[in-house]
């Protein structure tokens, strides 16, 4: 069974998208008078003083000194009801085939109980006890959407291994009893924006007002990945969301949308190599400012504010990537005892 998992796109944000077409499209008296129509779901203003407006309809457009320009189309308006059902029995992710197979918001893995990699990701409706649903291996041997694609077909066929990147299941070097995932990238080519080697799930299903509480342990063997955990939204255009990256050799959280909000911390708390730490991430989502923000480090609270941390008021943030989600050089990371859930732990 192939679930809607999203076709990840590389790490372009929606804003240098939108510049892009702005500089290379005619405006038309329609478009003009876009940016002033009803229906309007969001706007934001780009840190270039670009003011960018998206509607109901998922039309995205420029106003730039007065001139209103299409941009692109943000999301398809009847995703929700073409990817879910809701019924007494809770929310359904439509397959391809048209069966259904719930959602996830609340789970917990160990990685304890795989015999190979292959066996972390869903493949069947009697799946329902997995969620894991795919996986990137972007690499300068699979730098295109169509080529790790492609390869990540293959290795679960079991028709091709690896290439570059690798995600493996190993011993834990700190406790030789533990099984844990391990993550290995290259650096990515002067021609790509980013290297990847992560796994995702596309089962979460968290709406506005919605809380997610998100906990799992980090070992980096080597390098220095730029960002660890995505949550995202698989259905707009740039799977946008909130994400924990690494900056400065601190942890900050980043919204990979709109204005690109930055919220970072001033403690002395900075990432050490090759021991295990624990991230702890809490976000209660809302387009507006009331969105709460919360990261810890090893039981440490970090941040703690409010904020934007949702897309659109009717996005759902439906895919969570974790691994080496984005990096500019080469790293190793390892990963375990991930834990996600919609209630406090």
């Amino acid at each position: 069974m192939k679930l809607h998992t999203k076709i990840i796109y590389t790490a372009i944000t929606m804003v240098l998208t939108i510049l892009f077409v702005c500089c290379n499209t005619n405006v038309s008296e329609e478009e003009l008078n876009e940016c002033n129509s009803s229906g309007l779901l969001e706007s934001f203003t780009t840190p270039d003083g670009y003011e960018v407006f998206i509607y109901e309809d998922g039309n995205a457009y420029i106003n730039d000194n007065g001139s209103c320009t299409f941009a692109l189309q943000y999301f398809n308006p009847d995703f929700l009801e073409n990817n879910y059902v809701t019924n007494n029995s809770g929310t359904f992710l439509i397959t391809e085939n048209g069966d259904l197979f719930p959602t996830n918001n609340n789970f917990t893995e160990d990685f304890e109980t795989y015999s190979i990699f292959t066996d972390l990701f869903v493949k069947s409706l009697s799946d329902t006890h997995l969620y894991w649903t795919g996986f990137t291996l972007q690499s300068p041997s699979a730098p295109e959407i169509s080529d790790y694609v492609e390869l990540r077909q293959c290795i679960l066929n079991g028709t091709c291994t690896f290439i570059d990147n690798r995600i493996e299941l190993v011993k834990d070097p700190i406790n030789l009893s533990n099984q844990v995932v391990k993550f290995t990238s290259v650096p990515p080519s002067a021609e790509m924006v980013t290297a990847k080697s992560s796994i995702s799930s596309s089962l979460n299903f968290y709406t506005k007002g919605s809380e997610v509480w998100y906990q799992a342990d980090y070992l980096i063997e080597s390098g220095m990945p730029f960002s660890l955990v995505d949550f995202e939204n698989g259905y707009f255009d740039q799977s946008p969301g909130t994400r924990v990256v690494i900056r400065s050799n601190k942890l900050a959280i980043e919204n990979k949308f709109g204005a690109k909000q930055n919220f970072t911390h001033n403690s002395g708390i900075s990432i050490p190599q090759g021991e295990w730490f624990t991230i702890k991430v809490h976000l209660k989502y809302s387009n507006e400012n009331d969105g709460i923000i919360e990261l810890w480090q090893d039981g440490v609270l970090l941040i703690s504010t409010t904020g934007i941390n949702l897309p659109t008021s009717n996005s759902i943030q439906n895919e969570l990537e974790v691994g080496v989600t984005a990096t500019s050089i080469g790293c190793i990371l390892l990963f375990d005892n991930m834990k996600i859930s919609e209630t406090p732990f």
